[in-house]
């Protein structure tokens, strides 16, 4: 399985503005109904946009932020964001806290765990009872079109080692302990102008690119420098998002 090198990544992560924003969690609303303190972790949490979004909508309640990556690099960016919230330089394959959370959300990171079984045993060990574990990511084999499979269609073989289908995943949770699983697909299209997605692809902020040799990524390059020069003014863009909500139930 290729790695993504965040060094590098994490220069040019938070200028794609589509990662800066997250909406308002619903379930840390629920857990607060429930609970007047809860303990939360974004497991590898780049660098700290969600727990930035969420602390701004949550500021005045009583909850500990966790923030843990692989990337010291990332973390540093998270740092920079002012956050009140703990950050823990460590891999999800070695999560280990001095204490329990009651949420535990993962976006657009699952496929980079090594030793995915093992990052599920620990996040279902880490969590109360009751907790709840949010996993959020894209969904390669629903968006064969996306623009940087379509350029650098490496990329999309390279996917296919690293991300678990939602059949599997659903499956090794529930292996885990997981209970009461909700399922959600989104799906979206649209037309965008060749240019940007040019000046995108040239950022290389997609780990899908970074972790390319550069042999293979120039040749994306080319392909829509000719598309560029026969001409071609737009492109479709497709995304496909897969979010599973489950929680560690009583047996």
């Amino acid at each position: 399985m290729l790695k993504t090198n965040y060094a590098k990544v994490s220069k040019v992560y938070d200028k794609n503005k589509g990662r800066t924003a997250f909406p308002i969690d619903k379930d840390i609303e629920e857990l607060l109904s429930r609970k007047e303190e809860i303990t939360v972790l974004d497991l590898a949490c780049g660098t700290g946009n969600w727990l930035y979004c969420q602390q701004s909508q949550f500021s005045d309640k009583k909850i500990k932020w966790i923030g843990m990556d692989a990337s010291e690099d990332m973390l540093e960016h998270a740092k920079e964001k002012g956050l009140d919230a703990e950050f823990i330089h460590s891999t999800a394959e070695n999560l280990k806290l001095d204490m329990k959370c009651d949420l535990i959300v993962c976006n657009f990171a699952f496929h980079h765990f090594e030793d995915k079984k093992k990052a599920l045993t620990n996040i279902f060990s880490t969590l109360n009872e009751n907790g709840i574990f949010k996993y959020r990511n894209v969904e390669p084999e629903c968006m064969k079109d996306w623009w940087v499979y379509k350029y650098c269609p490496e990329s999309y073989c390279e996917d296919l080692h690293r991300f678990w289908p939602k059949e599997l995943l659903c499956y090794e949770l529930a292996k885990a302990g997981f209970g009461k699983f909700s399922i959600k697909r989104e799906y979206y299209e649209n037309y965008k102008k060749i240019e940007e997605l040019y000046e995108n692809y040239k950022l290389r902020d997609a780990s899908q690119l970074a972790m390319m040799d550069d042999k293979i990524y120039q040749k994306g390059i080319k392909r829509i420098e000719r598309e560029i020069a026969d001409g071609v003014k737009e492109y479709k863009d497709v995304v496909a998002f897969l979010e599973i909500k489950c929680e560690k139930t009583a047996h």
